[in-house]
């Protein structure tokens, strides 16, 4: 299948864009780009270890404030350790 999209035509892109979604949920299956996923109860045990882990943090380094377990820093080095854990 050959597609030809007309640069000046906004709504023919718009349909080709749809028409290739279309294609390649059709014959590709899933419209994700990752095929990573968890259910409810791998999600609750991934937040209890997320406690888990802060409190841990909280206990054992005198200079780590509370505060810093809402940071966008912990938080995101806690998700950065379970996606490496989860694996492709």
């Amino acid at each position: 299948m050959t597609i030809v999209i007309d640069t000046d035509d906004i709504n023919g892109i718009e349909d080709a864009y749809k028409m290739v979604r279309i294609i390649y949920t059709k014959y590709v299956g899933t419209r994700s780009y990752d095929k990573r996923s968890f259910g409810k109860i791998e999600f609750i045990k991934m937040l209890r270890k997320f406690g888990n882990e802060a409190m841990v943090k909280y206990k054992s380094d005198e200079n780590f404030e509370l505060e810093q377990i809402s940071s966008l820093r912990f938080t995101k080095t806690f998700a950065d350790n379970m996606w490496i854990i989860k694996g492709d």
